[in-house]
This record gives C-alpha cells, sequence and structure tokens, in this order.
C-alpha cells in the first residue's frame, strides 16, 4: 500500500477549456436623484413639443418645483434630536407621543423634593401622571418637575 501512495491519479479525463465564462454583472447604477431629474427633462421636452402656440403656453416656474421638492425630501429626512439635547418639554412630549407598538421607557423624574422612578402615564394641563413599578400612579406639576432621565441598559 505504501507503494501507491506517491504516484498520482490513476485515472485523467482530458477536458479541454474551449471558452471562457461569461460574466454577467452590473454595469450601470442610476440613483433614484438622477431617475427624477431625467423625469422633469422628459417632461419639459413634452411639454415644448406639445405646446406649438403662444397660448397653449404656461408659464411654470421649475426653480420653484425643484425647490419644494427639496423641501419635501429634506422633511422626510429630519434628523432628531437625541433624548439628552431635548428640553423638559420636548422630552415630555417625547414620552407622551412614544409608540405603543414598544413597551414604556422607565425614566427618573427629578424635582427639588424627590426623584420619582417610573413611566410617564398621562401629560394634560401642565400636570404630569406617573406611574411606578407597583401600579400606583402619581401627579406632579410641571412647574415641580426639573428634569426626566431616560433608564436604559447600560453599556459596560
Amino acid at each position: 500500500m505504501s507503494s501507491t501512495k506517491g504516484q498520482g491519479p490513476r485515472l485523467f479525463i482530458h477536458q479541454p477549456i474551449t471558452t471562457t465564462p461569461v460574466k454577467n454583472m452590473q454595469e450601470v447604477f442610476r440613483s433614484k436623484e438622477e431617475i427624477r431629474e431625467e423625469k422633469i427633462k422628459e417632461e419639459k421636452k413634452r411639454r415644448k413639443t406639445v405646446a406649438t402656440k403662444e397660448e397653449d403656453l404656461v408659464p411654470i416656474d421649475i426653480s420653484v418645483q425643484e425647490e419644494e421638492h427639496k423641501e419635501k425630501q429634506h422633511t422626510s429626512l429630519k434628523k432628531v434630536k437625541s433624548f439628552k439635547d431635548m428640553d423638559l418639554m420636548e422630552r415630555i412630549d417625547y414620552l407622551v407621543h412614544f409608540p405603543k407598538m414598544l413597551p414604556p421607557v422607565p425614566c427618573v423624574f427629578y424635582t427639588d423634593s424627590q426623584n420619582y422612578q417610573g413611566y410617564l402615564s398621562e401629560y394634560q394641563d401642565n400636570l404630569v401622571t406617573i406611574q411606578f413599578h407597583d401600579q400606583t400612579k402619581k401627579t406632579i406639576s410641571l412647574k415641580e418637575l426639573k428634569n426626566v432621565v431616560m433608564i436604559g441598559i447600560k453599556n459596560k
């Protein structure tokens, strides 16, 4: 057995490579911006060919349309402030409008006399209602409230 170990393959099949494999890769990429710009250009060309008489021409300010389009884009991509950068009213508003699909966020509510740890359950008429972990509630005036801090999982 040891004599056949270094001899190589006993059966050799000759398979010549006749052609190189065809590569089907993407060569062109177009962003949504480019597609929108092309549509605007096509619309301009179409309007020019359709309007042959001066009476048919309707003055349109393209720059105004483009500015409106950019404003719509900027509003949809508005950057959200971090909770730490918000002032007290923004924090309260954020907690009031927190998505209902997510569990409520535990917070620490700071006043001059005491700190309360719980969840914001309600905010009406400048009164903040805090629900504690044992399901009891306490209502505090907004004037007494100094700060609100979210409690999260702390990274070590």
